[in-house]
């Protein structure tokens, strides 16, 4: 084979070798038969009638699926174009923010701001743990005109959760600044309810709590963030939210060529959980994750975040274990693709994934390699 050219064998056997593992992964999630058929679907025209009716319940039923009333912006992209469109359409060059770090994926709100030029003041929180009201209130109040906070529900690095529910009250009446979440790894798996809880922006996307590929990026504001968004000074075309809601609000569905086929299945993903119902999805994945962490303690393991979100199971191995090996013994023997610590956790935790379409015989299988595997290095 001449080297940059690809077979259509050597993709078919690519695909092949990927549906023989068993994806365990903090996202993207493994997605339903049902909506692999409707992405083999013959191609819309995103102007067509049809289409934008579909566009159109695709948006008023993720309302239901994030628990709001307020506008719902769809974007194609990763979760981070989210996070991005929310800095540029909402902030100005040297307006204050408050970015609480407890991970990886937090971190990005900081990187994504700088690069904007807001100025940044970090409340760092070690690796693991989660934010605290106390903690939380004192540094708000240090910081002089205040314009964003941001908060991650749930850090996919470390998998510790950050309680809204409770943080969010504590602060809401101390300061006028945007509370900004991104709920990329929680929405529509761990309970969410931002219009109750005084969230002004929620971020989230298709590949995690929806179980369909990436590709959709999601960003509800309420009242109080359109009215920043008339103040924002920052440059922003593609991933412009407010020309993306006039175009929804004019009936032309998307401003820009969508993702046609992802909007298509997210329908009927969206038509499913409503039929479900979204609070007794929260407790069948609360529910699974007890279950797998009690397999997980009978095997002599503990998780690594102190709080532990309900979205995945981050496990620390004691130092005599590497990490990084039992996830690549995992993937080479037993078909097992789970999610490698990151940064400092590289050699010391595994992340295992069960958002959405995984159940209890996908994890124990997973619990069962893990056991075989520790025996041959413990036993």
């Amino acid at each position: 084979m001449k080297s940059g050219k690809r077979s259509a064998n050597y993709w078919a056997n690519c695909v092949n070798t990927m549906q023989d593992h068993l994806l365990l992964t903090a996202g993207p999630t493994p997605i339903s038969e049902e909506v692999k058929q409707i992405l083999s679907h013959s191609m819309f025209y995103h102007r067509s009638e049809k289409f934008i009716q579909t566009y159109e319940s695709v948006t008023h039923r993720l309302q239901y699926w994030l628990r709001t009333k307020n506008d719902v912006i769809i974007l194609t992209g990763s979760g981070t174009a989210g996070m991005e469109a929310t800095i540029s359409n909402l902030f100005s060059p040297g307006d204050h923010v408050l970015v609480v770090e407890n991970g990886k994926f937090s971190q990005r709100w900081s990187e994504i701001a700088e690069a904007f030029q807001l100025k940044v003041f970090r409340l760092v929180v070690p690796w693991g743990k989660s934010v605290g009201a106390e903690a939380l209130v004192k540094n708000l109040t240090a910081i002089g005109s205040l314009k964003g906070i941001f908060l991650t529900h749930c850090e996919t690095s470390t998998g510790a959760l950050t309680d809204l529910e409770i943080i969010i009250p504590a602060i809401r009446h101390q300061t006028s600044a945007l509370i900004v979440v991104d709920a990329i790894s929680s929405a529509g798996i761990l309970p969410l309810k931002p219009d109750d809880w005084g969230i002004d922006v929620i971020v989230s996307a298709s590949q995690k709590g929806l179980g369909l590929p990436p590709g959709l990026a999601f960003v509800a504001l309420n009242n109080r963030a359109w009215i920043f968004s008339e103040q924002s000074e920052l440059p922003k075309y593609y991933l412009d939210l407010t020309r993306a809601r006039q175009s929804f609000q004019l009936g032309r569905g998307a401003l820009f060529t969508p993702a046609i086929s992802l909007i298509f299945a997210a329908d009927h993903v969206l038509s499913q959980i409503q039929q479900k119902g979204l609070e007794n999805i929260w407790r069948e994945r609360q529910s699974l994750a007890h279950q797998f962490r009690a397999r997980l303690t009978e095997l002599g393991l503990s998780l690594f975040p102190e709080i532990p979100a309900d979205s995945m199971s981050v496990i620390k191995f004691e130092p005599s274990v590497n990490a990084k090996q039992v996830h690549a013994e995992l993937k080479e023997k037993f078909g097992i693709l789970v999610s490698r610590g990151q940064g400092q956790l590289a050699q010391k935790v595994i992340r295992v994934g069960h958002m959405t379409n995984i159940g209890e015989p996908e994890l124990e299988r997973c619990l069962s390699a893990i056991q075989t595997i520790l025996s041959t290095k413990i036993g």
